[in-house]
């Protein structure tokens, strides 16, 4: 790969792979979705509007390679409910930047983490049933003692509170609304 897209690959790894991680995949299974990510991307480089989000274009391709993934492999899918995957895809642009450096993701890490943290002991326990212990909706409603439909909203509810909570922590010049 040329020089430019090795960078530009460094710089989106630490968000390609918490992308893919939030849809499911183990680490193992996320380093190898982001190598496949960033090969269909170079691959693709020419089909890439350059007045388009690096990150959106990238967690596209990524989407896809997960849904291609659970297919082939005869899994469960990872998220059968699409509101819950357009939930992610709505926090991931939300946090996405054009052109800032440095601790870029260290800090909406941190401040996801903190506002996760802010959220009802409810709402707090779906997002930690679904993202940190990698269970489906059904899974989670068996654990919480809801039905599936009612982990969804609570899903649906906690991605508008952090999104909200994110986005009033960044400084102006880092919001990207």
């Amino acid at each position: 790969m040329n020089r430019s897209f090795d960078i530009l690959a460094a710089e989106y790894r630490p968000m390609l792979l918490a992308y893919l991680r939030s849809l499911g995949a183990d680490a193992h299974l996320a380093e190898d979705l982001a190598q496949e990510t960033f090969l269909a991307a170079y691959q693709s480089l020419s089909k890439f509007d350059e007045d388009g989000n690096f990150g959106s274009w990238l967690r596209g391709i990524a989407r896809n390679k997960v849904m291609m993934h659970w297919r082939s492999a005869a899994r469960r899918p990872l998220l059968v409910d699409s509101r819950v995957v357009e939930g992610v895809d709505e926090v991931f642009a939300g946090l996405d930047r054009e052109g800032e450096g440095g601790d870029w993701w260290e800090e909406r890490r941190a401040a996801m983490r903190e506002c996760i943290g802010r959220l009802s002991a409810q709402l707090r326990a779906a997002v930690e049933q679904v993202y940190s212990f990698d269970r489906s909706l059904e899974e989670a409603g068996v654990a919480l003692g809801a039905s599936r439909a009612a982990v969804g909203k609570r899903l649906s509810r906690a991605r508008v509170q952090i999104r909200e909570c994110v986005t009033g922590k960044l400084k102006p010049a880092e919001r990207h609304d």
